[in-house]
């Protein structure tokens, strides 16, 4: 792995954990007329300087294919303009996809999906191109690149929907991952070479609590010739009720194969969540599903990170108050949709007002 410099890892190094956010939602909240509260009622004018008042320090930025819409382009980059207006540095994210991609998903561009391999190679190398050319002058608020969102099973549009096939790691890594690899190497080497920047670049991985697949999907990038220094996670521990015991042993796989660790996506619940992560409801021992239990948990998390050399967390969405009773009551798009349920992970209560875990990063 190549060197990295201080200007990219910050002047304390690795000591203290960079405290990051995914706010991508205040646009199109902001857009519908919604608003937030501090704990003495009064409106919050600007999300982005609350957020960075309290103690966020970056701005992971989710990146769609396309120019108009949510997370693509333009909307990209009016977040990434407000973020570094407010002094956040900066975590560009390219989903390769033009809609959501994750664990259970991983779409190509609907525009992409006629082409052939070799084809959407090469309309990766241009995209690619194209977005490091809109954030080529915010270049130096940036800490890494994220190529994807949770690319186990697969990335634009590769992926193994066959849930019994995909219990086969050699068959993943044939099929799956040899072909991913591809795209990824095509992704890096616009980064690398046709920009010549030197930021780290990170992949994202979502099956944390299986750390045998885990090192299958980094051994497989190593055959592969993936070049990368990051290996980022999401963490969401009510989904199994697990204290933060599964991190030291991820962070030894990562650094098995020479990789720092940082957490992509993270959250914790204030109460009881319905919706389309019902299943995120089992309480960590020692951190009730209550506001103060969300809290104390975010407050720990964050300590535990720093004592691990853990590079940044990021917090998932804790604008995005809106609950499932929401839906009917505001217009929003099948693509972004904003009542599937977060409510109980945000930092804010069903009607837009500050929960205590605001303070929590301090």
């Amino acid at each position: 792995m190549r060197e990295r410099t201080k200007r990219e890892y910050g002047e304390s190094g690795f000591s203290m954990v960079l405290k990051g956010v995914d706010a991508n939602y205040t646009l199109l909240m902001e857009d519908l007329g919604l608003k937030w509260w501090n704990q003495n009622d009064q409106e919050i004018v600007d999300i982005f300087s609350f957020f960075r008042l309290k103690g966020f320090e970056c701005f992971r930025v989710r990146i769609w294919v396309g120019d108009v819409g949510p997370s693509k382009l333009l909307y990209a980059s009016e977040i990434v303009k407000r973020a570094c207006e407010n002094d956040f540095k900066i975590q560009p994210t390219f989903f390769l996809s033009d809609c959501w991609a994750d664990l259970y998903k991983q779409p190509e561009p609907r525009d992409w999906a006629a082409t052939s391999f070799q084809d959407k190679l090469r309309l990766i190398r241009t995209y690619m191109f194209k977005v490091m050319g809109k954030l080529s002058s915010f270049e130096d608020r940036c800490v890494y690149y994220q190529i994807g969102n949770e690319i186990d099973y697969g990335l634009c549009g590769i992926f193994a929907s066959d849930k019994k096939k995909r219990k086969n790691l050699r068959w993943l890594k044939e099929k799956i991952w040899s072909r991913e690899a591809e795209i990824l190497r095509e992704s890096i080497r616009v980064i690398r070479r046709e920009y010549g920047s030197d930021k780290p670049v990170a992949l994202h991985l979502g099956k944390w609590w299986d750390q045998h697949f885990l090192n299958s999907f980094l051994s497989a990038m190593k055959e592969f010739e993936v070049e990368y220094e990051l290996l980022c996670i999401s963490f969401y521990p009510t989904g199994l009720g697990v204290n933060f015991e599964p991190l030291k042993e991820i962070k030894k796989v990562a650094e098995a194969y020479g990789k720092r660790l940082s957490i992509a996506e993270y959250a914790y619940p204030s109460g009881p969540i319905r919706g389309q992560f019902w299943f995120m409801n089992k309480p960590v021992r020692g951190y009730p599903l209550t506001p103060e239990g969300q809290a104390s948990w975010i407050r720990d998390f964050l300590a535990e990170c720093r004592l691990l050399g853990v590079y940044g967390a990021f917090y998932w969405s804790p604008e995005l108050y809106l609950t499932k009773d929401h839906r009917g009551r505001i217009p929003e798009t099948k693509d972004a949709p904003l009542t599937f349920g977060w409510g109980p992970m945000s930092f804010f209560d069903e009607i837009g007002r500050v929960k205590p875990c605001a303070d929590s990063l301090k």
